[in-house]
């Protein structure tokens, strides 16, 4: 296959200009980030259990948003509840009217404050400049940084404190549900990512990726309707991005899995890491035993 070192902007893709997550209305700016870990979790009265497993704010939106059987693919805040994320792509005001961040909320729209903060001492509340709000389907609410934070300065913690007073027909998912947190660009040509190599199978394509500021490692999926969805491989700059390919199915499952060629930066050692299609990990494939 062969293998592109490209500016993720170079892509000549309508997602390119917006990004599109499924049951959610589209966002203008091109993604950069997602939140990668969650620093501090106090979830408030009515959030437990499948509504508080904390990593389901990590990464991409990805909770379908239909009904009580559904998995639940958020992090619920609780009562008057709050968490606070690091981002992979540091948030700041870029000086366009663009949006620089975006929180995703499933099902029905429910009440918080978004705050940023440079150190978690200092945090500044932000004010919603764009929202598309979908009772019962996902909504997302956008924040334009420029004015609101100092100019220049990076922004790598975000905070969201449920502000609702209504409790939740589901046990254990009271207060606002926080599907994912994302950055963005006010322009493809802002995007902090390196394009290495792609494939397809089925109508998909799929871009890999690397974070020319973290070096984590990701794939970019977008479908035959121009929905995209990302799954990150390494959340460190400890390995480089290789090449992708999708023509094996390492557990029997009938799917063929993705399959990220990288280097391991500490031995030089080249690995094969291999996930499903909805980014479960398999395995991890060290080719230096095969020497």
């Amino acid at each position: 296959m062969k293998k592109l070192i490209l500016l993720l902007a170079c892509l000549s893709s309508a997602s390119a200009i917006a990004d599109t997550y499924t049951t959610y209305k589209p966002v203008v700016e091109p993604t950069i980030g997602f939140a990668k870990s969650v620093v501090q979790y106090n979830p408030g009265e009515g959030a437990s259990g499948v509504g508080a497993v904390t990593n389901k704010i990590l990464g991409a939106p990805d909770d379908p948003n239909t009904g009580a059987n559904a998995p639940f693919n958020f992090l619920s805040m609780g009562m008057g509840g709050n968490v606070i994320v690091e981002m992979d792509s540091p948030l700041r005001a870029d000086s366009t009217s663009a949006n620089e961040l975006y929180v995703f909320e499933s099902r029905s729209y429910e009440t918080f404050d978004v705050y940023v903060s440079v150190d978690q001492t200092t945090w500044t509340k932000l004010a919603i400049t764009s929202s598309a709000i979908q009772n019962g389907a996902g909504s997302w609410v956008g924040f334009n940084l420029d004015g609101q934070v100092t100019q220049g300065v990076l922004y790598p913690y975000v905070r969201i404190v449920d502000t609702g007073k209504q409790g939740s027909t589901v046990a254990g998912t009271y207060g606002a549900d926080i599907d994912a947190v994302v950055a963005t660009a006010a322009s493809p040509s802002q995007a902090s990512y390196k394009f290495i190599d792609t494939d397809s199978r089925n109508g998909k394509v799929y871009d890999l990726y690397q974070n020319t500021a973290t070096g984590a490692i990701g794939v970019k999926i977008i479908d035959k309707n121009d929905q995209v969805s990302y799954i990150p491989f390494t959340s460190d700059g400890s390995m480089d991005a290789l090449a992708i390919s999708l023509q094996g199915d390492f557990n029997c499952d009938d799917q063929k899995d993705i399959n990220v060629l990288a280097t391991r930066k500490a031995d030089n050692v080249q690995l094969n890491i291999i996930k499903q299609q909805d980014g479960t990990a398999i395995k991890t494939i060290d080719n230096s035993v095969t020497r």
